[in-house]
């Protein structure tokens, strides 16, 4: 009786427990390197994302971007 049980516990242990690879459609390829490389080491990847953020953020809503900041700090 205890090996039946034991014998299903491992089955569906290993259905739970079995992981197929992660895809993100036709981005795979590019998810695969970028994750890449954030495992190995994320900082630069960060400080451009940072970077073109604020860029992005200057060009839509130009120089009240430094209203926003203090408004920021104002705030913590």
């Amino acid at each position: 009786m205890n090996s039946i049980m034991y014998r299903r516990f491992v089955k569906r242990w290993e259905e739970v427990t079995d992981l197929p690879p992660q895809t993100v459609g036709p981005f795979t390829s590019f998810y695969k390197a970028a994750v890449r490389r954030l495992k190995v080491m994320p900082w630069p990847m960060l400080v451009g994302a940072a970077v073109l953020f604020v860029i992005g953020l200057y060009v839509v809503i130009g120089s009240a971007i430094t209203v926003v900041a203090s408004l920021l700090q104002k705030g913590f």
